[in-house]
């Protein structure tokens, strides 16, 4: 089994990463430190959970908006991984805010694939 699921993350590597957008902000978020986004991020997700309670925004952190996005393919909502991340495009305006551009792996279609996101820094290594 494990071969099975080492054999798809290679061959998912080798695929283009689809860059996740910014999404439009309607509400005025407050600011939040590293503690509250680790927190947050530290929390285990249960995508069995009621969806109209997962929260969507979390505040702005160094004044970049984070979002929580949640993303699903096939077998929704067993499969639902949550990211936290910057309302930017990944790349030189994510790293200028101090983010990390990272793939990250989620389910797309029947399988899973890489999307690129521009995530807090301090949440790296929670975030795979």
């Amino acid at each position: 089994m494990i071969e099975i699921v080492l054999a798809l993350l290679a061959f998912a590597s080798q695929q283009e990463a689809e860059v996740a957008q910014p999404e439009p902000i309607r509400e005025r978020l407050a600011p939040i430190g590293d503690a509250a986004l680790l927190d947050f991020v530290r929390q285990p997700f249960d995508p069995m959970s009621d969806e109209a309670a997962w929260r969507r925004t979390l505040g702005t952190h160094h004044g970049v908006p984070v979002i929580v996005s949640y993303t699903c393919s096939d077998l929704c909502p067993d499969y639902t991984k949550r990211i936290v991340r910057y309302n930017l495009l990944p790349g030189p305006e994510c790293e200028r805010a101090g983010g990390i551009s990272k793939n990250i792996v989620v389910p797309i279609g029947i399988g899973m694939g890489w999307r690129r996101y521009c995530i807090p820094s301090v949440t790296d290594p929670y975030q795979r």
